[in-house]
């Protein structure tokens, strides 16, 4: 028989963990299946589950739901943000689902992974005795014996932000995708680029940003090209070895030139 635990606030949700080493940390379980053997729920944990606005960034508790983050406006979200949550699934689905179930899923990345690592999204992790700080892009899984605390997202509102979903709408299979592009100028100049995928495997490159910061505005076709040439190299190199099929793998590289025709 399965059984699910509900703790009152964080120090009892530590205490369970302990307790029990077999407890898997669940959210709205929207995206489950079926329920593990033995879980614990954060819903209800007022500690996971606020939304805090500063100058330069949102802090969210992983327990909120994706409908009280949209109900902040969408003047007060970054739009790839904004725009990615509003595809997910239906209001129903959306006053259930968390955001941090959306992005602590194993495997197969859901729809905000894109957008969050555009925009350099951090991860506040606590265990019983430590606190830390980690890059969403970079965390692998949330380390044994820590819980997502609180997500950090920075307020960015570039003069270019595209979000596109790629594969069915509103459910999420192997032939789903999300793509982000962020762009920003200054005197003619690109200051600022954001790309990024994920799905079957995330890709974002610094160096493949980087390289392409500093080109002169309007960019001619001759410099998409060359563009499109470096992304084709670099996300090639990253899809090695990864189940990814050649109809989302195109999709990409059209969106990736769409998005720089933007600042033609």
């Amino acid at each position: 028989m399965k059984s699910i635990l509900f703790a009152k606030n964080i120090s009892e949700l530590f205490f369970q963990l302990k307790s029990n080493k077999e407890l898997t940390v669940v959210g709205g379980c929207t995206h489950l299946d079926q329920l593990p053997e033995k879980s614990i729920s954060t819903y209800g944990i007022q500690e996971l589950n606020h939304i805090t606005r500063h100058e330069r960034f949102l802090e969210i508790g992983p327990g909120t739901s994706l409908a009280q983050i949209l109900s902040i406006g969408q003047t007060h979200l970054p739009s790839v943000l904004y725009d990615s949550i509003l595809s997910i699934a239906n209001p129903i689905i959306r006053n259930m689902a968390t955001i941090g179930g959306n992005i602590c899923i194993e495997g197969h990345k859901h729809t905000l992974f894109a957008p969050l690592i555009a925009l350099d999204t951090k991860l506040e992790l606590q265990s019983p005795a430590d606190t830390k700080l980690e890059t969403l892009q970079n965390l692998k899984k949330i380390p044994d014996g820590y819980i997502l605390k609180n997500i950090r997202i920075p307020l960015m509102y570039p003069e270019v932000s595209i979000f596109r979903r790629i594969g069915p709408e509103h459910t999420v299979t192997q032939h789903s995708a999300s793509f982000v592009f962020l762009g920003d100028t200054e005197r003619n100049t690109l200051v600022d680029v954001r790309l990024a995928f994920a799905g079957p495997f995330v890709f974002r490159s610094r160096t493949l940003e980087n390289a392409i910061i500093g080109h002169r505005l309007p960019l001619t076709k001759k410099d998409i090209d060359e563009i499109q040439e470096m992304v084709v190299g670099e996300f090639q190199k990253a899809a090695t070895d990864q189940m990814i099929s050649d109809v989302v793998r195109q999709q990409f590289l059209n969106l990736t030139r769409y998005s720089f025709e933007q600042l033609t």
